[in-house]
């Protein structure tokens, strides 16, 4: 009787510790939802709630480009960064008097270009990711601040609405009272779910990021999945920015930088919704969603930008935290 009662024992921390590893993210993210709500009852209103999921499309769309490329071992930090020149060249070709449908093809080329070019450095030339991203951002931050002349904002506004109408119908625009930039992001998440979860491709990326010389050996053309990575991370960068900058109604250089930080928040917080510790499409969408509820309620509260930055670095060191005590356990 005495040795089951201190087996008992011996277990009880167990399966705590069991628990948080399990459900802490989860348990973790709903008690901050309510302490927000009981702080502001502003919060959890519909309206609010509508107008996060429509200011976070924007974060969605680089998030899963970035969730795809850390999915085989790889990191962009460049995603942010042409974001922010894909807005700036389209709104700069407009104002120039380059038709509305051809500066958007000339945004999401810029996109494609930027990732075909990482993926030829860090996939075929063995460029280490982090050095090879983090040059090109700065290249595409110096490709905009010249376009620009030294960041001049780029309002389209200014403009006839006969000129300017097509393009600021993606961001301002609606369908049966859904907002455009809702409707194409929910579209986009059904795409790189389906690629990510659900085909041969996500499979390969899997693999990649379980073993890659296993990967390589079993017959996986190992270069080809991480360069389809970083072409579709910064295509979807590239939509964002747009998404940004005709929801703006203009473009400002270096506007959008700080989202590279809440997109690896948001990637960090959804390898936690998942049992197995994978990036995945939904978790970082419900990341997205929750960094999105938090600088809401910062705003609402009139916080600065230093203490959601403060909370950033916290919500990473512990999602790695949790993700190591996972890894521990198997």
């Amino acid at each position: 009787m005495e040795k089951r009662l201190e087996e008992k024992r011996m277990l009880c921390p167990d399966r705590i510790l069991d628990f948080v590893r399990n459900y802490g993210a989860v348990v973790g993210i709903l008690l901050l939802l309510i302490i927000f709500q009981c702080i502001d009852h502003r919060v959890l209103r519909l309206a609010n709630i509508w107008g996060v999921l429509r200011n976070n499309t924007f974060l969605i769309m680089m998030a899963m480009g970035m969730t795809l490329v850390m999915s085989v071992r790889g990191i962009d930090l460049s995603v942010a960064q042409v974001a922010d020149a894909a807005g700036v060249l389209t709104a700069f070709l407009i104002l120039n008097g380059t038709s509305a449908v051809a500066a958007v093809g000339a945004g999401l080329g810029l996109g494609l270009i930027v990732g075909v070019v990482n993926a030829v450095l860090m996939a075929y030339l063995g460029v280490p990711a982090l050095i090879g991203t983090l040059g090109m951002m700065y290249v595409v931050r110096s490709f905009e601040l010249v376009l620009t002349n030294g960041a001049q904002p780029q309002m389209l506004f200014t403009l006839n609405h006969s000129i300017t109408g097509f393009f600021l119908n993606i961001g301002q625009g609606d369908v049966a009272g859904i907002p455009n930039v809702l409707i194409i992001c929910v579209i986009a998440i059904i795409i790189i779910y389906l690629i990510k979860e659900r085909s041969l491709i996500g499979r390969h990326m899997d693999a990649l990021c379980g073993n890659v010389r296993a990967s390589f050996l079993s017959g996986i053309n190992v270069r080809k999945t991480f360069a389809i990575t970083f072409v579709l991370s910064s295509f979807l960068a590239a939509m964002a920015g747009l998404m940004i900058t005709a929801r703006a109604g203009g473009a400002t250089p270096r506007a959008v930088e700080s989202y590279l930080n809440d997109c690896f928040v948001a990637v960090y917080v959804g390898t936690l919704l998942s049992k197995d510790r994978k990036f995945n499409v939904i978790g970082t969408v419900v990341g997205c969603l929750f960094v999105g509820f938090m600088s809401n309620f910062f705003t609402l509260q009139g916080i600065g930008n230093g203490t959601k930055q403060l909370f950033n670095g916290f919500f990473i060191i512990a999602a790695v935290a949790l993700g190591t005590l996972r890894a521990k356990k198997k």
